[in-house]
């Protein structure tokens, strides 16, 4: 089984974005696939109650039943969690990059998110583990914006993630119906980001797309 935490200090950069798309990626791709939400704020588990598909399976979590949730994950043959962690100092965020795999450091192109980018990074360092940064929420066919943020990752010591997100209206209009971008549009090009970002994430993980698909209890 491989974990994936999405973890940045600020918020409003696409987090529940990004878990969103890699769990319904990830089950199109023949994957069981759980993602946890652990952000008080539940958007992730508020879209799956407005999702008509029951995969990917979606939980709350907290920190304190984050262990219990990835020990069922595993023992129910689960091949990939992936966690929405809450924005802020928050003691979910490292948690959630105590038990992963990989860390994915959503960023807007922005100042903000930029200042709050370096305590991400030396999280994911203190914990010894992967990671990497996404450009989200970046304004179409703006190549200097994927240029300030690839020096401004490289400062921080972080990978970039060859997928760009950028800002396209699809993204809201499939929250709102509870499916993402590739469900809405699968020609459009937010799902071909998307896709990209999914291919990104398997390669670096190893993922077997021909796993078996059956749903955790």
């Amino acid at each position: 089984m491989k974990t994936v935490a999405i973890a940045m200090q600020k918020g409003g950069v696409g987090k529940s974005t990004l878990a969103k798309a890699l769990g319904v990626a990830g089950v199109r791709a023949g994957l069981n696939v759980l993602v946890l939400d652990m952000d008080s704020q539940q958007s992730t588990t508020q879209w799956a109650e407005r999702r008509k598909d029951a995969l990917p399976v979606v939980r709350f979590a907290t920190e304190i039943d984050l262990p219990k949730l990835l020990s069922q994950a595993e023992g129910a043959g689960c091949d990939l969690v992936v966690i929405d962690t809450p924005p802020a100092r928050s003691t979910e965020a490292p948690a959630a990059v105590e038990y992963c795999d990989l860390v994915l450091v959503p960023c807007a192109p922005d100042i903000e998110a930029y200042e709050q980018l370096p305590r991400t990074a030396r999280l994911a360092r203190a914990s010894d583990k992967p990671a990497a940064a996404v450009l989200t929420m970046a304004q179409p066919n703006s190549r200097a914006e994927e240029d300030i943020a690839r020096q401004v990752f490289e400062t921080v010591k972080l990978r970039m993630v060859p997928a760009v997100i950028h800002r396209f209206k699809v993204h809201r209009d499939a929250s709102r119906e509870g499916v993402t971008a590739c469900e809405l549009e699968p020609e459009g090009k937010a799902a071909a980001e998307l896709q990209a970002l999914w291919d990104w994430v398997g390669a670096e993980l190893q993922l077997n797309t021909s796993a078996v698909l059956h749903k955790m209890a």
